[in-house]
């Protein structure tokens, strides 16, 4: 795990110029998602990313600034060493979709959200109240989370403290494994043992948000790692995530759908603690936001 202070100097100097995706952020191409299918859906190719976040520059050897500034510290120099030149030109802040942005109304810097309400309708920026938030880059539509109190399931069915097993009964999609049912554990909203319907596991709980129409719609799944990836701010931590749209998120890793090429035991998450993606047990149980296509 990358220290965050050393993943702010990393992202800023030379995510953008080597393109370590992995460690800091999206670039502003399309990618590829994953090969596999998502729970109830096809795989989506060639989804739109958003940018970083990282609207900030560092300086050389060391030191981060505020704003998109960048200066050689000569005093801080090892001995004998000469650097001249523009080093802020190939950092993330001066480059892509955030360096563009001119206003942060619908999201920070580059972001671009709009919230929906229980029934599906649009709402204004300043709505205190909202049950999900589509992306406009992407056209990805997010459940949203009620606050977590560290008790499972008593804020009902979209709980940020309720955890799922990852499950997923689709043999061409899951990488050779259907991952656990999770029938024993009563870590979600209206488990009750002895009936499947209510297991804490991510392929039914799809099938219970579907059931009662979120935000008006019944094709909400499980996203793919690339989808996932596509909401961390990589100029915040802890969480990695635009708050003011997303304000119950948990500094934890949450569920994608993707599985691990050539391990039937792991599937892969994302912290949004620190943004980083890291392949995990099926039978770990972690939180889960669904997604749907809103475009």
């Amino acid at each position: 795990m990358l220290n965050p202070s050393l993943k702010k100097i990393l992202c800023g100097l030379v995510c953008v110029s080597v393109g370590l995706t992995a460690a800091c952020g999206k670039k502003d191409a399309e990618l590829k998602t994953d090969e596999h299918a998502v729970a109830g859906k096809p795989a989506v190719s060639k989804p739109k990313l958003n940018d970083t976040g990282i609207t900030w520059g560092g300086n050389y050897p060391a030191d981060i600034n505020e704003d998109c500034s960048a200066t050689i510290l000569s005093e801080k120099l090892a001995e004998g060493e000469v650097l001249e030149g523009d080093i802020l030109a190939a950092q993330d802040c001066a480059q892509g979709a955030d360096a563009k942005a001119q206003k942060n109304d619908d999201g920070f810097a580059a972001f671009s959200y709009q919230k929906i309400s229980q029934s599906g309708e649009q709402l204004p920026a300043d709505a205190e109240q909202w049950r999900c938030v589509s992306d406009t880059i992407t056209g990805l539509m997010w459940e949203i989370k009620e606050p977590a109190d560290e008790i499972y399931g008593n804020a009902g069915l979209h709980d940020a403290d309720d955890l799922f097993m990852w499950y997923y009964g689709d043999v061409t999609a899951n990488g050779g494994a259907v991952g656990n049912w999770n029938s024993e554990y009563n870590q979600c909203a209206g488990y009750v043992a002895g009936q499947p319907a209510t297991y804490c596991n991510v392929s039914e709980f799809v099938s219970r948000v579907n059931e009662a129409s979120l935000c008006g719609s019944k094709d909400w799944r499980v996203p793919t790692r690339a989808e996932l990836e596509s909401l961390v701010h990589y100029g915040t931590t802890r969480p990695a995530v635009d708050v003011n749209y997303f304000p119950d998120t948990v500094n934890d890793y949450y569920w994608s759908i993707s599985p691990v090429i050539g391990s039937k035991d792991t599937a892969w998450a994302i912290s949004f603690q620190f943004g980083f993606s890291a392949p995990l047990r099926r039978d770990n149980p972690r939180t889960v936001r669904l997604v749907r296509n809103a475009n």
